[in-house]
């Protein structure tokens, strides 16, 4: 039966056993079988009529519900007013209440307090958890002091009585302990617990009748005359047994504001339990549910009891409540104070809205909140000082050091080891207790790994109030935990997650004891403190650091020069420093910095560091080319929108969320949270007060803050505001649903006044103030119905409006006036037009298209609509820029001058609308722009114009938006010039120096042009060849050059290494370079696309490649251009393998060279390969044309293949599949060995050996089916080819086979788990290198076909890697000591000792260039491998091959790194030489965690191509996605 039928019939049971004569209903219920045939039988032996009654209600009570169904229905006839309060039906609600009431007040249960607001979620899971309980079981409510955890659990008993009747037999007794204190007050408690119980179990109407009512009564007259007779355990003892019986044993017993474990253990008397306590410590043992209640309201709750002590609704309070709930942070005791604190000024506040502000500034100083002599505060103050007493003698003084730490701020246990000198152990032992007694607040920190704690602001103003004040003192002593003293200032900051953010903090608090405040210039002046800082905090907080401290930090006009440019680095480099922790802040003033006070601090210190053998960069490219300061903020997620709002930038990110930055300092100050679908765009009103911001969401909602908090004056005077701001009472934010279709797009009006927005076929105009009933203000729908909406916006001062659509076969733009919703006019566009924006102080219309900017000029006719008249204009188009290129967002600035377009490219395109030309491009660098907005950044002089200030958002790459300071005069000598050219990463260098003529050691052999070059190309050989050498020579041969004038071209620039460069921009032409100086420029038809570029050996000559095939010769000298050969097609491949001999390949498979004849001085081009046929080679083209073949040049195939010899009729591939014919592919690379001819890689791994008359000579490895070769490597006869199809490698050797030939001996195949983009050896081809997809780069012995090391620290693909050159010392190599077999390693070569010979390096590129101390890894895994017993069954079995004599002398050039100029004064060991000198003994940067990492520097751009590098190892070149060139000097120490 239902508790609550049951109830009723005890409530009304004094009635039924006086009114009813059971013989009136007994045949009816034993019809009904309500009762039984027994039942009856027994009922008629009774005589008594009472007895009767009390019998029947007993089976009825037992019973089931339709026995008390069937008892109701009994009654109706002759009882009536017996079954008014029985049915169901007609049951009185205020009759329950009364006996639910009568229950609680029985029990002591307290009443809610005033102002009393329900926190519905944890009530309901508090409820939830008490209908399941049973018998035995506990219930924990734990929260700090002042949550609410007393008020949570009255409001869900008193908000749910069917709880109390159902679940505890109507029976909640409530005992609070807040004031026990000893065993007495233990007692005293048991002992009203008791009295209780007895009265109720008096009042039982069920209880046995063998039981007098005077034993009962004598009984409780006992245990109150002689309480103090009784111990803890027998008044429990006789609790227990009372609560065992009906209806006791299924009751509630709350035991409320437990401190002490003797409470629980007193009161466990088997019943239900309900705790709340503080501290769960006096829950031990006894398996309890918690229930954790929060700290704070949420902001609703507050606002709640705001109007609750105001007495008015929720929907008139001013947005200033909203601040009053996050000045307090909704904690629920400080809500209530400043509740009660209104409450009192109540009339004041509701007659003069103005006073809210005088509340927000006094409560926003946190004194405030708690200096009122109020009896609330003084409790809750000794409540506080209770809890704290408590703790033990050493725990005490530890928890009290915790008012030094700032507010709102969370520590980690490292940090609290350092406050209080303890063991991280003792620490977190500490801290498990002080969580326990709810004195410190614990959260779990995912990143950080670790738990952190915070104080309460109740408990944090006590600690600072109260107390000894030694404040400075424990900030002295917590500062000198970290080393920071008067004459300590260490740059190496610890990585707590703390001290890093919050030193000037302390330091400042010391108040300058033992003159602690000089640590601000001694740190903050510092540049590798900086750089630390930055690295751990990121640049905005260094930002915000600089700015508070900066009194303290400058103490004469050169600090604050310098101060004021490290705010502007960090502004605009900062979050480089930030997101790659390898990269130097010194190197990065050097890279990015001009010339002046930081850039010489920098440049001082890489000198100081560089005589420590530190490596560090000089940077001869242009620096600060732009001349556009911007300022980058991070915003650390995916952006979609973006707008000014005074000094803020606001950003609508993918998460739904509007995060305001505060532009000086780039710190987040504020966030907006919407619904959580992605913003597509954000406007501000910033003319309306207060401020609106509107966004629109993805989802087609869009929804209006009113924001007013961002610039609140810290004084204590009331500003005079508008009237409208308070009596309006704007709610802080509204949501606009989607009701008419999903909205597209959305606009201010130029007024500002109006929301325009559209769906696909309904454009809106919508009143954003609240207090409108008609929020429509014009709806316009006059639409074909297969036209769509693409865009619209206000125009000719909000009179129309301009609407861009789309149909089956139209793309349109209309005008439409708003009052008469009236088309105007309408002209076609050209394509869908993707946004529209009216620039300012005139009639005129600007849309973007993908591919083009149009303006449009309406005038309008007052006399009638076909008078109406339209003038466009293209402004820019996108093949203007750059070819294959789309638009992507547009902005216009305040006066209308001045166009922004975002391109695809990470550029955006600025353009004079007066002159509509193209003034200059920003490059973005980093990613596309997404969106723009522009303000003015106002002058001195109210009439002189501002400088416009352009907003970017990047929205893939890298997730930042970027504040470009545009200069009035920079913009107004820029628009001036042409638009500057971009290059692109297609480029060639040459680190030749052609200022010193020397003769060369030795002269080179004689090479012939093939014999059998088609008759097509023998033109070619000598096309406008003279007698005159000198012009036609590419080679280095001194006896053919006369002494030349170079001077803008030689690299005498103060013995800096200025390398020629060759670069194609993105408008076909070939900039030729020297360092940063452009020397000439190499133009082309616009229809002739450059694809490859390669400077002859001389630095005299530009060869370069066409997409139409031919190849061209420039002269620098002359400025000639001639064609020297034509492949037909696309020139892919253009390499010069030795100083006389060009390679060039096409699309189209076919191979050609381009060589020169010593003995005639003539450079003539030999077919190696015809284009578009499955010919495999030279060899076979002879075989087929009858040429007869020399015996010697027996073609072979690899080891791993059969030595039947080739022919053209049948060929034996690797895995026995015969084919007729060699299908040809594309060229990869190609070697130059000397004395033996060239070695070529093909992309489906046929590999080849050509002699030097360019003949195939060997097929070293047929074609294998299913790969891809995208990299290939050799050194010193190791040849390693990566197959990007199934992310392997291959590494061979070449040898000599019995028969005298070459052959490749297959040393290892392996696969990796990604593809791998780019490999290098080094140059004894020991060891191997290579870039992966994935970022990580792996080093392998090639020798003992294992891995050597995993280096992991580039985050995109490695595009480029390559090897110092090889250290000769005995143990360069690992492999020599870690070695199962030595006899198998290299040899050992006795050389000098370590300390005179440099590190082997490797460099690798991604978006990031970084500098590996090869030698520092060899040597720590060889140490640890030496420490790990039984290492060599981990090593795999070594390679059987052996080295043999007769391994053949064909020694690459490319494995010296040599290419010698010899004639240009580089003897044959002066590089070699030179490389010692300056690697000399180079280590890692002192301080840094990663000591395999010798240098890193982050490239301007996105990534760069390819990485090259002089033979001293010294000079490194590159050019990034942009088109910003890198030239890198090592920079040399002074001796």
């Amino acid at each position: 039966m239902d508790q609550s039928k049951k109830q009723r019939l005890r409530r009304y049971q004094q009635d039924i056993v006086d009114d009813l004569d059971v013989n009136h209903v007994l045949d009816e219920l034993v019809t009904k079988c309500a009762i039984s045939i027994e039942d009856l039988d027994y009922i008629l032996k009774l005589t008594s009529r009472t007895e009767k009654t009390r019998f029947l209600l007993d089976k009825v009570l037992s019973g089931s519900n339709d026995a008390y169904q069937a008892f109701v229905d009994c009654l109706y006839k002759d009882y009536n007013w017996l079954w008014e309060k029985l049915a169901v039906d007609n049951d009185s609600d205020m009759a329950i209440n009364d006996s639910f009431e009568d229950s609680l007040s029985k029990g002591d249960v307290p009443r809610l307090p005033s102002h009393h607001v329900r926190r519905t979620a944890v009530e309901q899971k508090l409820a939830d958890v008490l209908r399941n309980m049973k018998r035995h079981n506990i219930v924990a409510v734990h929260g700090m002091l002042g949550c609410g955890s007393t008020c949570v659990v009255l409001s869900a008993l008193r908000h749910n009585p069917d709880l109390i009747i159902k679940s505890f037999n109507n029976v909640v007794l409530w005992l609070n302990f807040s004031n026990c204190k000893t065993d007495d007050d233990y007692i005293a408690m048991q002992s009203k617990l008791l009295r209780k119980a007895s009265s109720i179990y008096v009042q039982n109407p069920f209880m046995n009748n063998s039981i007098s009512m005077s034993s009962i009564g004598s009984n409780g007259d006992s245990q109150s005359s002689s309480t103090c007779e009784w111990t803890l355990s027998d008044l429990k003892d006789r609790l227990k047994s009372q609560f065992a019986e009906q209806p006791l044993n299924e009751c509630l017993l709350v035991l409320d504001e437990v401190c002490d474990r003797k409470c629980l253990n007193a009161f466990d008397i088997g019943c239900k339990i309900l705790v709340t306590t503080r501290d769960t410590e006096v829950l031990a043992n006894y398996s309890p549910q918690i229930i954790e209640i929060q700290n704070c309201f949420e902001e609703k709750e507050s606002l709640q009891i705001f109007a609750s002590f105001l007495d008015v609704d929720v929907s008139k309070l001013p947005r200033q409540a909203n601040k009053l709930h996050e000045i307090c942070k909704g904690i629920p005791f400080l809500i209530r104070l400043i509740g009660a604190q209104l409450g009192e000024n109540k009339e004041r506040l509701l007659d003069d809205p103005k006073h809210w502000n005088y509340y927000v500034k006094k409560f926003e100083k946190k004194e405030s909140l708690f200096s009122w002599p109020r009896p609330q505060t003084n409790n809750q103050m000794k409540t506080i000082e209770v809890c704290i007493n408590t703790l033990s003698e050493n725990i005490r003084p530890l928890y009290k050091r915790l008012k030094i730490l700032p507010d709102n701020v969370k520590v980690s246990p490292k940090v609290l080891r350092k406050l209080w000198n303890k063991d991280l152990a003792e620490v977190e032992a500490i801290m498990t207790q002080l969580r326990r007694k709810s004195l410190i607040i614990q959260t779990y920190d995912r990143e950080q790994k670790d738990y952190l704690y915070e104080v309460h602001d109740l408990i944090m103003n006590y600690l600072r109030n109260t107390g000894d004040d030694d404040s400075k003192k424990i900030h002295t002593e917590f500062l000198n935990s970290y080393n920071y003293n008067n004459t300590s200032a260490p740059v190496e900051i610890v990585d707590d997650g703390y001290i890093a953010f919050y030193l000037g903090y302390h330091i400042k608090n010391t108040d300058n004891v033992n003159d602690s405040w000089g640590l601000f210039n001694k740190l903050f002046l510092d540049l590798k403190f900086l750089g630390n800082k930055v690295r751990l905090t990121g640049s905005a907080d260094v930002m915000a650091d600089l700015q508070k401290y900066e009194k303290f930090i400058c103490t004469d006009k050169l600090d604050s020069d310098l101060l004021l440019s490290i705010r502007s680095f960090l502004s605009t480099h900062g979050a480089d420093l930030h997101y790659y922790p390898c990269t130097n802040i010194v190197q990065s003033i050097l890279q990015n910095e001009s010339k002046g006070i930081l850039y010489s601090k920098a440049n001082h210190i890489a000198q100081e560091n560089c005589n420590k053998n530190e490596l560090y960069f000089d940077f001869l490219h242009e620096q600060n080319v732009e001349e556009i300061k911007h300022s980058t903020i991070d915003v650390k997620e995916k952006l979609r929108a973006v707008c000014f709002l005074g000094d803020f930038v606001l950003v609508g990110t993918n998460s739904g969320v509007i995060k305001f930055f505060h532009i000086p300092t780039n710190k987040l100050r504020k966030e907006l949270r919407g619904p959580g679908s992605p913003i597509t765009w954000i406007g501000v009103a910033c003319s309306t007060n207060p401020q609106i911001v509107v966004a629109l969401f993805y989802d087609g909602s869009l929804k209006l803050w009113y924001v007013d908090d961002l610039l609140y004056d810290d004084g204590d005077i009331i500003e005079e505001e508008s009237e409208d701001v308070y009596n309006s009472h704007f709610a802080e934010t509204e949501t606009i649903s989607p009701k008419l279709g999903p909205y597209l797009n959305c606009r201010w009006t130029n007024s500002e006044q109006f929301l325009i927005m559209h769906t696909d076929k309904i454009i809106v105009l919508w009143n954003p103030l609240p207090n409108v009933s008609d929020k429509i203000i014009a709806m316009i729908d006059k639409f074909d119905r297969d036209t769509e909406i693409l865009s619209c916006v206000p125009c000719n001062h909000d009179r129309y409006v301009i609407v861009a659509t789309k149909s089956n076969s139209h793309r349109r733009v209309e005008m439409i006036e708003l009052k008469t919703k009236e088309k105007v006019i309408t002209f076609e566009e050209t394509g869908p037009v993707l946004d529209m924006i009216t620039v300012p102080g005139s009639d005129k219309i600007i849309t973007l298209k993908s591919n083009e900017v149009m303006e449009y000029e309406v005038k309008i006719s007052l006399s009638s609509v076909n008078s109406n008249k339209c003038r466009y204009k293209r402004v820019i188009a996108s093949e203007e820029v750059k070819e294959n290129m789309s638009f992507l967002s547009i902005a216009v600035n305040k006066s209308g001058t001045l166009l922004f377009v975002s391109t695809n490219d990470s550029r955006v395109v600025c353009v004079d609308l007066k002159t509509y030309t193209r003034s200059f491009d920003l490059e973005n660098r980093r990613g596309n722009v997404v969106s723009m907005a522009v303000s003015e950044l106002m002058m001195n002089d109210e009439f002189e114009p501002g400088s416009d200030v352009l907003l970017t958002g990047t929205g893939c790459i890298e997730d930042n938006a970027k504040v470009w300071y545009l200069d009035a005069s920079y913009i107004a000598q820029t628009a001036q010039k042409s638009g500057r050219v971009r290059l692109t990463t297609n480029f060639d260098v040459s680190f030749v120096n052609p200022s010193t003529p020397q003769t060369p050691n030795s002269t080179p052999t004689a090479t012939e042009s093939a014999g059998n070059t088609p008759r097509r190309h023998q033109s070619f050989a000598n096309h406008k060849e003279t007698k005159k050498i000198l012009k036609n020579t590419l080679s280095l041969d001194r006896h053919t050059l006369k002494p030349l004038n170079l001077k803008g071209i030689c690299n005498n620039n103060d013995n800096v290494a200025q390398p020629l460069l060759a670069v194609i921009d993105d408008k076909n032409n070939i900039q030729v370079m020297r360092g940063q100086k452009v020397l000439t420029e190499i133009t082309e038809k616009s229809d002739e696309y450059i694809t490859r570029v390669k400077i002859a050996p001389c630095n005299q000559y530009i060869i370069y490649g066409l997409k139409s095939g031919a190849v061209k010769k420039y002269t620098i000298r002359t400025k000639e251009t001639v064609t020297i050969m034509d492949i037909y097609s696309k020139v892919q491949f253009l390499k010069f393998v030795h100083t006389n001999l060009l390679i060039v390949a096409g699309e189209n498979r076919c191979l050609m060279a381009y060589q020169l004849c010593l003995d005639t001085g003539m450079w003539k081009t030999a077919m190696m390969k015809r284009g578009n046929n499955n010919l495999g080679s030279q060899e076979i083209l002879n075989d087929l044309q009858g040429v007869k073949r020399k015996p010697i040049r027996t073609e072979k195939l690899s080891s791993s293949s059969s030595d039947t010899s080739i022919n053209s009729k049948e060929r034996l591939f690797k895995n026995g599949e015969n084919k007729s014919l060699c299908k040809g592919s594309s060229l990869v690379e190609c070697f130059w060995i000397q004395d033996l001819g060239i070695i070529t890689v093909e992309d489906n791994a046929t590999i080849k050996l050509w002699d030097k008359n360019l003949n195939v000579s060997t097929i070293l490895v047929g074609r294998q089916p299913d790969v891809h070769i995208s990299a290939a490597s050799f050194q010193n006869n190791v040849l390693v080819i990566c197959d990007r199809n199934n992310k392997g490698f291959q590494t061979f050797e070449l040898k000599l086979n019995e028969e005298g030939g070459l052959e490749l001996q297959t040393i290892q195949e392996y696969k990796l788990n990604n593809v791998i983009i780019s490999c290098d050896l080094t140059a004894d081809g020991n060891i191997l290198a290579m870039g992966l997809d994935s970022g990580n780069v792996v080093v392998w012995n090639v020798r003992r076909k294992i891995q050597l090391s995993l280096l992991k620290h580039h985050k995109s693909k490695v595009h480029s890697c390559s090897f110092s050159p090889v250290p000769e010392r005995s143990n360069r190599n690992s492999l020599i000591q870690m070695s199962p077999n030595p006899a198998l390693s290299p040899p050992q070569l006795p050389l000098d000792d370590d300390e005179d010979q440099p590190p082997l390096v490797l460099v690798t590129m991604a978006t990031e260039i970084v500098w590996w101390n090869i030698t520092y890894l060899m040597k720590t895994r060889a140490y640890r491998i030496a420490k790990r017993p039984g290492y060599n069954v981990l090593s795999p079995i070594a390679s059987p091959m052996e080295v043999r004599a007769e391994t053949p002398n064909a020694n690459s050039e490319n494995n010296t790194r040599s290419n010698c100029n010899m004639f240009f004064g580089d003897g044959f060991y002066l590089p070699q030489h030179c490389w010692k000198v300056i690697w000399k003994g180079k280590c890692c940067k002192q301080g840094s965690k990663r000591r395999e990492i010798l240098a890193c520097i982050k490239l301007s751009g996105m990534n760069a191509k390819r990485l090259c590098h002089d033979d001293k190892f010294s000079c490194f070149v590159t050019v990034d996605n942009p088109g910003h060139i890198h030239i890198m000097n090592v920079m040399k120490a002074n001796t």
